[in-house]
């Protein structure tokens, strides 16, 4: 994104508009930060510029379009044919039955709601959870990411880019959650160099309850509880009910 300063008449009606706060004024002129600007579009579809100063680039450059990829809630990843930064999955509630039982999912999101994030940090995330031996969420978009297999670690053309928010999601035995959720938290507040959001999603039963979350309490670990029904979005199959603890 950039202000073309031949047609910006300096109202500043722009600068609260941008989520990362990468709009100023330098030397009395309106630009927007390169370095804070994840490509996120905002400011431009919110139609704010009376004057249409507000553009974008014809094709944004590799490795930089990685930033509008996870920062635009428009754009449709080639990856995984679907828009934003989660997998379909999570959106729709356990339509295809990934959350079987004795299985617990994660999901560690980095960046939102205000700060964004650098890959770097989405590449120490891979790096600690990978060798711990989940299982990543293959149609999420940050597995195109994943140069090494192995070690989890991120393509190193993409560590510098700053995008909105990343998310890393995977599966572990249900008997392994709370050693995960020991182990991740005090990792997150460690080594993240931004806002990190855990939540962990397990199957609940009919009484709206989950074993884990049971176990949660007895052992005294605070969580918030979210319950997950989307109705409707799964039709001819039985739409089943998730317990997501944050």
């Amino acid at each position: 994104m950039y202000i073309d300063p031949e047609k910006c008449k300096t109202c500043l009606d722009c600068v609260p508009v941008c989520p990362m706060g990468a709009i100023g004024v330098v030397a009395k002129n309106v630009e927007i930060d390169p370095e804070a600007c994840v490509e996120c579009g905002v400011c431009l579809r919110f139609g704010i510029c009376p004057e249409g100063a507000i553009a974008q680039v014809d094709m944004i450059p590799w490795p930089r379009v990685v930033r509008a990829i996870f920062s635009d809630p428009v754009q449709r990843h080639e990856s995984t044919g679907i828009q934003g930064r989660g997998t379909e999955e999570m959106k729709t509630n356990d339509v295809t039955g990934l959350f079987a039982e004795g299985m617990t999912g994660f999901s560690i999101e980095l960046g939102r709601p205000s700060l964004g994030a650098y890959l770097r940090d989405l590449d120490k995330v891979l790096r600690k959870v990978v060798p711990m031996g989940v299982a990543l969420a293959e149609d999420n978009p940050v597995v195109q990411l994943i140069a090494d297999r192995r070690t989890g670690a991120v393509n190193p053309d993409v560590l510098g880019e700053k995008v909105l928010s990343a998310i890393v999601e995977f599966l572990v035995p249900e008997e392994k959650a709370v050693d995960f959720i020991r182990e991740l938290g005090p990792f997150l507040d460690r080594e993240i160099d931004t806002v990190a959001t855990m939540s962990v999603i397990s199957r609940a039963g009919a009484d709206g309850r989950s074993r884990l979350m049971a176990r949660l309490e007895t052992l005294g670990i605070d969580f918030y509880p979210n319950g997950k029904v989307n109705l409707g979005m799964a039709a001819g199959k039985k739409v089943q009910g998730n317990q997501e603890a944050s």
